[in-house]
């Protein structure tokens, strides 16, 4: 009987150091590999990560290693405002940012995307269409300066802004533009 009960106590043992072992090693921790946190740079270094905003029917492409969030102000379960942010760089302080807003409790008109021109520097101004919406973008200038194009979607509008406005930043808010869909 003794015999026995070394035997299982020593198999006990070893099952417990291997198992303490594989942990170690990391065999029982979950890889996450989400399209917003990518596990290695180099894997996702030239590749492009898909992004869905579900509350108002919108996929696009963003660049690897960025992150994104969005921020939803409701009444009672009723979206008001949808916003968005794609994020490159310092966590506190991001050398890239895109943000989107989509305001849903207010209906608007192609008068009200035609007001949305003042404060932009008139002569960056263009009228765009963007996946089928017809839109404006231009320069905002003043104390928050920056790159904004804004489409009227289904008799709302929805802009979509880049800050610091840099020229590369603006060509990769461009690239981010031309992959959005919408369903």
């Amino acid at each position: 009987m003794k015999k026995n009960q070394v035997t299982i106590l020593i198999l006990v043992i070893i099952v417990i150091v291997g198992l303490i072992g594989a942990s170690r090693l990391g065999l029982f921790s979950p890889q996450k590999n989400t399209p917003t946190q990518p596990t290695t740079e180099s894997a996702t270094k030239n590749s492009l990560q898909k992004q869905t905003v579900d509350e108002i029917g919108l996929s696009f492409q963003m660049p690897a290693g960025a992150t994104f969030r969005k921020e939803i102000a409701d009444n009672a379960g009723t979206i008001r405002t949808l916003g968005f942010y794609v994020e490159k760089g310092d966590k506190d302080n991001p050398s890239y940012m895109l943000y989107g807003v989509y305001q849903a409790d207010k209906e608007a008109t192609e008068q009200d995307l035609e007001m949305t021109k003042t404060g932009m520097d008139a002569s960056t101004i263009k009228d765009i269409t963007l996946a089928g919406y017809k839109g404006i973008e231009g320069l905002i200038t003043g104390p928050k300066t920056r790159y904004i194009t804004i489409i009227l979607k289904d008799n709302r509008l929805f802009s979509v802004s880049t800050i610091p406005p840099t020229l590369e930043n603006k060509t990769l808010t461009d690239q981010i533009l031309a992959t959005f869909e919408f369903k």
